[in-house]
């Protein structure tokens, strides 16, 4: 057995690890700093315990939460899960409104690139934002990518990067909340760091939107836009001008049903082309970001791009969309559904499609299964035999011959069938959260260890979907494919091969959600890729049998054959990702 270079020693498999921990690996491997690099203060500790009361303005180690309606906060010192101290912020009153926790500001130098990183805890969702101090006195204050979701009890990994450059001379973090909440935050830190790949800067290119400065004659609406209500509401709207230039607003009561937005005269657009939309605003509660598609055919689509939470402060966002098939004009808006203010300004519309070719030229569908689990290998392979797929298997070296997972020849076995093995790192850990030593050892010897079995691949999916741009910089060293954890369709357009996106299969995936998300990569030639875990057993009672990691990316083997039934019938061909990827690059 210790001749197979995938094999090894340890029967111990981290991912099934009770705790925090199994996803660092222990608390001398965590991320952090490197030794007086750290642009934060560090938090020392104090009498202050967690539950004192603090005014909305109150500030511990230079750090400080404030709130912008009807909201009751607490903030102060606790020992941390990690190491040293942790901040906690009580919300133990909640009404409207936003409560943000905010970090020290620290100047950055222009051409320099940084990373932000920290372990929040927290039991209510909640986003991270930077705002940046412009040299010119100006502000901006950003929504970063994604929203994050809610961790849980155990510390969890924020972060993000960026590159500096004039006017930026300074930067702070914010975390936004808006519920009753208790939210820690520790380890925090910002550098200077060269071994980032942060994202992409927005396109420039001509902005789309008509009037984008609300320019006319007061009173009134600006030209080429207008206020737009429906439903039962006492609604008022109108035009303000600040410091900044002129904004428009509308103020709700009384609210039933229906919605409320400022509008514009649709952009004309033709099906598949990839916009980037922009937009600050300010709202007493959470707003949806819809695309409005009138079709050549007749009719109307709705796309919800984002739902945005309520916000004290002016806030940018963007979010990027590619046009439906038959689609001949597009708006987009920012829509209030509930009693309270809105604001809005600075809408773009940037065309930022691809030069060539709008699409690919046909659909496809990569099926992926995750850790190397004995049921995938016993009860998946006969059924995709049976159709003839072949899949994306990502294991981790480490697990292999241990209880519950493959063996190596059952890997060999995999591979010698046509399905292709990938990388999911050495071991089970969250890859964010180790220090640089580690990850770079973690993806290293995932690469080595399946070459040296004749397994090489390009092709990684970081374990539990956790990346960010350290991850990425360091994955880029070995890997050329990275899947990511978004759901969506990929397409030439949005395609980004450090970040694919994903249909996550769960125990709740139905079969019309399958057949609908088939059904979109034929019409736009997307490529599909889906994500499973565990088959199990169905029971007597019809429910799946208890299983190593029984959650919800666990599902039993007649709804796994229902579902390939399902991809058969689609007619769409069925490819590993690593074939996939190469095919759709072309020759």
């Amino acid at each position: 057995m210790l001749l197979n270079p995938l094999v090894v020693i340890s029967m111990v498999v981290v991912l099934i690890t009770a705790g925090w921990l199994a996803y660092t690996g222990g608390k001398s491997s965590i991320a952090q700093a490197r030794p007086g690099a750290n642009l934060f203060p560090t938090l020392v500790a104090t009498a202050t315990a967690a539950g004192t009361s603090a005014a909305p303005a109150g500030t511990v180690g230079g750090w400080n939460v404030r709130h912008s309606a009807d909201a009751a906060t607490s903030l102060g010192q606790v020992n941390g899960q990690l190491s040293g101290q942790a901040l906690e912020l009580d919300i133990t009153q909640y009404t409207s409104g936003d409560v943000t926790l905010t970090s020290p500001r620290v100047n950055v130098e222009a051409g320099k690139t940084y990373l932000f990183k920290a372990y929040a805890t927290s039991d209510a969702d909640f986003m991270l934002l930077r705002r940046q101090y412009n040299s010119d006195g100006s502000t901006t204050l950003e929504q970063l990518r994604n929203p994050l979701e809610r961790p849980g009890n155990s510390p969890f990994t924020v972060s993000d990067a960026f590159k500096s450059a004039n006017p930026t001379a300074s930067v702070e973090y914010v975390f936004r909340l808006s519920s009753k909440a208790t939210f820690r935050v520790e380890g925090a830190y910002l550098e200077a760091a060269d071994d980032v790949r942060p994202p992409a800067a927005a396109v420039t290119g001509p902005n789309l939107i008509p009037n984008p400065a609300f320019a006319g004659p007061q009173p009134g609406a600006p030209d080429s836009w207008s206020p737009y209500s429906s439903g039962v509401s006492t609604v008022e709207s109108g035009r303000s001008k600040d410091a900044a230039g002129n904004f428009l607003w509308t103020r709700i009561s009384n609210y039933q049903n229906g919605e409320v937005k400022w509008q514009y005269e649709p952009i004309p657009v033709t099906s598949d082309r990839y916009f980037e939309f922009g937009a600050t605003y300010q709202a007493d509660r959470e707003l949806d970001v819809v695309a409005e598609f009138e079709l050549a055919a007749g009719g109307r689509e709705f796309h919800n791009l984002e739902t945005v939470p309520p916000a004290g402060e002016w806030t940018a966002i963007r979010e990027s969309f590619q046009v439906p098939e038959g689609a001949k004009s597009v708006m987009v808006t920012l829509i209030s559904h509930g009693d309270g203010t809105t604001n809005v300004r600075d809408y773009s519309l940037t065309d930022v499609t691809k030069p060539g070719p709008l699409r690919w030229d046909k659909p496809l569908v990569s099926i992926t299964f995750d850790d190397g689990w004995q049921s995938m290998y016993d009860r998946a392979l006969p059924l995709l035999n049976q159709h003839g797929f072949k899949t994306t298997q990502y294991v981790n070296p480490s697990s292999i011959e241990t209880p519950n997972f493959v063996t190596a020849a059952e890997v060999q076995q995999m591979h010698d069938a046509g399905h292709e093995i990938a990388a999911h790192s050495y071991e089970h850990l969250d890859l964010t959260s180790i220090g640089t030593d580690r990850l770079d050892e973690q993806l290293r010897k995932s690469e080595e260890a399946l070459a040296a079995a004749g397994l090489s691949t390009d092709d990684l999916a970081p374990p539990y979907g956790r990346s960010d741009a350290q991850v990425d910089w360091y994955a880029s060293k070995y890997f050329d494919i990275m899947r990511g954890t978004d759901d969506g369709l990929n397409t030439r357009q949005n395609l980004n091969s450090h970040d694919l996106k994903v249909l996550y299969i769960t125990d709740e995936t139905t079969p019309e959600q399958l057949t609908q998300a088939l059904a979109d990569a034929s019409r736009a030639n997307g490529w599909l890729i889906l994500v499973y875990h565990q088959i199990a057993t169905p029971s007597n009672t019809g429910t799946q049998e208890h299983t190593i990691a029984a959650d919800r990316s666990t599902i039993t083997s007649d709804v796994f054959a229902a579902q390939l039934q399902l991809i058969d019938q689609s007619g769409i061909d069925v490819l590993p990702v690593a074939q996939a990827f190469k095919q759709l690059q072309g020759p």
